[in-house]
């Protein structure tokens, strides 16, 4: 059997989750103890120190992308990407979308505003529960605030961030204006992508505003909801 280990709270996480649930692969899940990782704990599936991994076997898979192409081409059907190559392209054009853009807008939104990461943050105490929700708060904003400032987005104004958002959510709106899902006739990694962002991003009350605007966005998460469980 599978097991995934993970930060419950990442997006990426929830990328292989659904994956796992669309081709009703059986898994455990492993949650990995964030303070141990420093240690060299978790060297044995991840030396880079970096989640979600899986162990199938004797293989062990990093990162959510190869985890994905993994499952791919280890498992059957329903695929993961769809048939020729133009749609496969474009699905996988789109999952890099989500994983190297939408991700650092979520990280902006949902960690370095305080607002927002109130919301989430219980959650993250979960996994780290001997700091306290304070101590916690600021290690959170100031490691996501290190991050998103050194790729660009942390460094936008506030308002610029919504703005990219809204741009954003208009193109997602726009993939999906008559078509059930973001590439070809059934489910793909494009889908799992965008979705688990999203999701991450709806902890953002500025987000989630511009969501509520959408026309096929809900209809489309309610879809993924039930092919894909995360």
């Amino acid at each position: 059997m599978i097991t995934l280990y993970q930060f419950s709270t990442s997006p990426f996480a929830e990328k292989v989750r659904r994956a796992l649930n669309y081709k009703g692969i059986p898994f455990d899940t492993h949650e990995v103890a964030r303070e141990r990782v420093a240690e060299g704990a978790y060297e044995h599936v991840s030396p880079t120190g970096k989640f979600p991994t899986i162990r199938d076997g004797d293989a062990v898979v990093c990162d959510s992308t190869d985890i994905l192409y993994h499952l791919e081409n280890g498992y059957g059907e329903p695929a993961l990407l769809p048939p020729g190559s133009r749609d496969a392209a474009l699905a996988h054009a789109i999952e890099e979308w989500a994983d190297e853009s939408l991700y650092f807008y979520e990280m902006t939104m949902r960690l370095t505003w305080a607002h927002n990461l109130d919301a989430a943050l219980d959650e993250f105490a979960q996994t780290l529960p001997g700091v306290p929700k304070p101590r916690l708060r600021s290690l959170i904003v100031e490691a996501a605030t290190r991050l998103t400032e050194a790729q660009g987005v942390g460094r936008k104004p506030r308002e610029q961030v919504v703005r990219d958002v809204e741009r954003h959510f208009r193109a997602l709106d726009g993939l999906l204006d008559g078509h059930p899902w973001l590439v070809g006739d059934s489910l793909s990694i494009a889908d799992l992508a965008v979705i688990a962002q999203v999701n991450a991003l709806r902890y953002a009350e500025e987000a989630e505003a511009v969501l509520q605007s959408t026309r096929h966005v809900s209809g489309w998460i309610a879809r993924v909801d039930d092919a894909a469980p995360g």
